[in-house]
């Protein structure tokens, strides 16, 4: 099939907020929209259970008038996307898209044959006798989790028995619209500073890595609350990072768009604790707009245009990205100096789109990133500077708590 004059686009969305994202682009393209939510007559919504359907639908749309890729940044919608893309012989998103979502196998490819960490796969509790003494203290996680949903430290078998029984009822609960079951891993716990490595690909070649550093979690909960970008480690650490993440995206398979990579790094050595298919989320947006002046969405489309180049982009600020987590019994917590702490044009507030909005129920300890409260990005000229703002912010929020 000839390629269509103007380039033509399939993009999964889960809100209708997200099209502009994509119609906004420049240069200006067309797109057809999916989702697994109902969102109107202009989005094809996917069942992945029936996915012949939805793939029947895209083949007509795709006779009628070329489509030039799939385009996807969401962890749930991977699988579908690459199996679009695979249907309709479009550049393929991954060889292996089961990979990309599910932790235990991902586990077994990234380990190269290796025995660290090991991994014992938990589809119900007598699994759980096949964790060894010796592999504690290990993480207990969703095998096709995202957003750290239910990802607790344990410390030994009394503590992992608790935590299984009460995450199990906890994610089995949970809607999925991607239709994964309840399994859950056990991984022993990697050691070492940790690290985000976003990475664009094309046709299976790496074209920049970008890396920043992430703020350690704090146990038990496995909620990310923050990174600094660019990264602040020596040459050889970052090109340890690079080489490790390359190593990944071959054996994952990762042929085309961004991939979110989560490095341990261990004196000289990195463990890639995940490699995902898919662009970082929360406030990753935002650090590479701010950062490096990037649109990673215009940047994905311009890696399927032909005559397009793209060069790695150079940092031109620092930056901080924090995410205020909420701890304690449900309450609803509303932020009390919002204004004052955004006044500054070198503080961003992510999320929510203004202070007025920092007001929701919550309930801690966080299990994942829905007891968020807010996240904000703070710029400085160099890391320093911009950390040190962000923690002024953090020691001058005022949460209250209603009740």
């Amino acid at each position: 099939m000839p390629e269509p004059e103007q380039p033509r686009f399939i993009a999964f969305i889960s809100r209708r907020e997200e099209i502009a994202d994509y119609t906004s682009l420049r240069p200006k393209v067309d797109f057809a929209f999916a989702s697994f939510s109902d969102l109107g007559a202009d989005a094809v919504r996917i069942d992945p259970l029936r996915m012949d359907d939805a793939i029947a639908i895209f083949s007509q749309l795709h006779a009628q008038r070329a489509f030039t890729a799939v385009l996807n940044r969401k962890e749930k919608c991977v699988i579908p996307a690459a199996r679009l893309a695979l249907a309709l012989g479009l550049p393929p998103i991954t060889s292996e898209p089961e990979l990309a979502r599910d932790k235990y196998a991902m586990r077994k490819t990234l380990n190269f044959g290796g025995v660290f960490p090991r991994t014992v796969l938990v589809g119900a509790l007598r699994d759980l006798e096949a964790v060894e003494e010796n592999m504690f203290p290990c993480v207990l996680k969703p095998r096709f989790g995202f957003n750290s949903r239910s990802a607790v430290l344990v410390r030994d078998g009394r503590e992992l028995e608790a935590a299984y029984r009460e995450q199990y009822e906890f994610y089995s609960g949970l809607p999925k619209q991607d239709r994964t079951n309840g399994d859950f891993v056990v991984e022993e716990l990697i050691p070492g500073s940790e690290h985000t490595v976003e990475t664009l690909v094309k046709d299976g070649t790496p074209l920049f890595h970008l890396i920043s550093d992430k703020l350690p979690m704090c146990p038990p909960f496995f909620v990310e609350v923050g990174d600094n970008m660019p990264s602040c480690l020596p040459e050889e650490s970052k090109e340890v990072c690079r080489a490790a993440t390359e190593r990944a995206i071959r054996s994952m398979g990762i042929l085309n768009g961004w991939t979110h990579t989560e490095i341990k790094l261990h004196g000289t050595a990195a463990v890639v604790v995940e490699s995902a298919a898919r662009m970082g989320g929360g406030y990753f947006e935002n650090l590479f707009r701010e950062v490096y002046g990037l649109n990673r969405m215009e940047s994905l489309v311009s890696i399927f245009l032909k005559g397009k180049s793209i060069t790695e982009p150079v940092p031109r600020v620092h930056a901080a990205a924090r995410r205020v987590v909420v701890y304690g019994p449900p309450r609803k917590r509303s932020l009390e100096n919002g204004e004052s702490l955004f006044a500054s044009d070198r503080v961003k507030l992510v999320w929510p789109k203004s202070p007025a909005k920092i007001a929701r129920e919550l309930a801690g300890p966080p299990f994942d990133f829905n007891n968020t409260l807010f996240e904000f990005l703070a710029l400085g000229n160099s890391a320093e500077e911009a950390q040190s703002l962000a923690d002024d912010i953090l020691v001058e929020t005022l949460i209250r708590t209603a009740g």
